[in-house]
């Protein structure tokens, strides 16, 4: 009885999670310049939130639970499962925004191609635990490889990314 309760409590809260907020981004973008390229206004700031946001939740939801075994058997770490699934979800939007703010930082612009790879491991991901399956060892540890590459290039960059879980909405 307690698990139902937690599990609807935790389905409640990702409901109203994704129902929260507006339809618009937070990255503050203005009119494209005469070169093409939108303005985003502290973007070298806005990408190591939106990264370190993402990577944490990853780390802390996704990565450990699978190198505990908590996926092997979906239907018996159930609350592992939901847990990941809105930390994929999550990873997911932090990825996006993180790629937009990179395209406005010449000196960021070298770990799109991670950021790209880590968006769709985790799409992957999200996917094999939505059907009751297990990620697989690959997926996970290619997303797991793309986040030390954009977590190294950042830092060569100027913007050492900090992993973080506070203000995630899990």
């Amino acid at each position: 009885m307690r698990r139902v309760l937690v599990l609807l409590l935790v389905a409640t809260a990702l409901v109203t999670v994704a129902g929260c907020g507006s339809s618009k981004s937070s990255s503050s973008v203005t009119p494209p310049s005469s070169s093409g390229q939108a303005h985003i206004h502290f973007a070298k700031t806005k990408f190591v939130l939106h990264a370190g946001l993402a990577f944490g939740a990853f780390h802390r939801w996704i990565y450990k639970p699978f190198k505990a075994g908590d996926f092997s058997h979906p239907l018996r770490h159930k609350l592992d499962v939901v847990k990941a699934l809105a930390a994929a979800a999550f990873v997911s939007h932090e990825v996006l925004l993180a790629r937009q703010d990179v395209g406005a930082s010449k000196l960021l612009r070298r770990v799109v191609l991670p950021l790209v790879t880590i968006g769709g491991a985790v799409a992957v991901i999200r996917s094999a635990l939505k059907s009751h399956q297990a990620p697989s060892a690959s997926t996970v540890g290619s997303a797991n490889s793309s986040i030390s590459t954009v977590k190294s290039d950042s830092a060569s960059g100027g913007a050492p990314i900090h992993e973080t879980t506070v203000g995630a909405p899990i």
